[in-house]
């Protein structure tokens, strides 16, 4: 297929925002996946080196050199990840865009199968299954797939229509760019947990959708200092507040343009974001502190909007609501014991 500018301007196909920040031990595994010299017209993916050194760039180096078509680099001073999110909407050429971490990695056959869909396609959003597989053995951990229940892959849906069989994760979503590039809001840098952000922000202007049964993203799991993992999650536990109260912000501003299946949708991935919140809150020795803060939450969380606080459906807030938080002590055990953090 001939290298074609389409009418919006877009030189690409697809783009591939790579995050890269001190991955160089990865990135190899990363960008080998994406060597489809044959979609070389299609396919573009970025490379954004968040600061980390010439190590990256030594890696990058190989791939560039070989397939200049495919692969760009983009050397930026660290701005987190929220930043090289930022940054290759930004840059993007593509009419579609997807978000890929350093240490993971996508199927080629599936890539493959998304670049022929988005070929033909109008959708604003596309999702694909994805699995999970462990850094240490290799071996596929989790495989999630049938986004869309009873619907038939391929076909285009309102979004209205199926968005409340379905929460979507940042591993399993394309979205056009132009909408991405459009919708007036970026994600915070220097900070973790910001796929939130990017999951969420783009649905007030989601109007079709699909998905295909096609396996795409490879998320690595077991690498100790990965942002989800409890201790990460407690050291940064403040840039997970920051983040929640910027989703807050965000349901405000828009909840009056939304039709009621979107608000419920970013309702519900609101709630999920705060139950993690609590989560962090029960899994530090138990405090005053750390109490009167899962109290303060749930009020902010009461205060922006009651359909949120009713949508934080997890066992641990329920028994806390119901105690009047008289068994924080017993539940922070619980969670401690949970994810292994007994002590600090």
């Amino acid at each position: 297929m001939k290298n074609q500018v389409d009418a919006l301007g877009n030189k690409k196909l697809l783009t591939i925002s790579i995050a890269a920040y001190h991955v160089e031990k990865y990135l190899p595994e990363c960008l080998d996946s994406f060597v489809l010299p044959e979609y070389a017209e299609e396919l573009e993916v970025l490379v954004i080196n968040d600061g980390s050194g010439e190590e990256i760039n030594k890696v990058f180096s190989v791939y560039g050199e070989k397939y200049p078509r495919i692969f760009r680099l983009i050397d930026k001073e660290n701005g987190g990840h929220g930043s090289t999110i930022n940054t290759g909407i930004r840059e993007a050429q593509g009419k579609y865009f997807k978000s890929v971490d350093g240490d993971d990695c996508v199927y080629k056959e599936g890539l493959r199968a998304l670049l022929e869909y988005l070929k033909n396609t109008r959708a604003d959003m596309i999702v694909t299954d994805y699995e999970t597989f462990d850094d240490i053995s290799g071996k596929i951990q989790g495989h999630f797939s049938g986004a869309f229940p009873g619907r038939k892959a391929g076909r285009l849906y309102d979004f209205d229509e199926v968005s409340g069989d379905i929460f979507v994760n940042m591993h399993a979503v394309t979205f056009r760019t132009e909408l991405l590039k459009g919708m007036g809001r970026s994600l915070d840098e220097h900070c973790f947990y910001v796929d939130a952000q990017y999951r969420l922000y783009p649905i007030p202007y989601i109007r079709k959708t699909a998905f295909l049964n096609a396996s795409v993203y490879r998320y690595r799991l077991g690498r100790q200092n990965q942002s989800m993992a409890i201790r990460s999650m407690q050291k940064n536990c403040s840039q997970h507040e920051r983040v929640l109260e910027k989703l807050l912000q965000f349901y405000l501003e828009e909840k009056e343009t939304l039709s009621p299946a979107k608000k419920a949708y970013i309702q519900k991935g609101i709630a999920r974001f705060a139950v993690s919140q609590i989560k962090i809150y029960l899994s530090y020795l138990p405090s005053d502190k750390h109490k009167q803060q899962i109290i303060t939450l749930d009020n902010r969380v009461c205060q922006a909007e009651m359909e949120i606080f009713h949508q934080m459906k997890n066992p641990a807030v329920f028994l806390l609501r119901k105690s009047n938080y008289k068994l924080y002590r017993l539940l922070s055990r619980i969670c401690r014991e949970k994810y292994h953090c007994n002590q600090e």
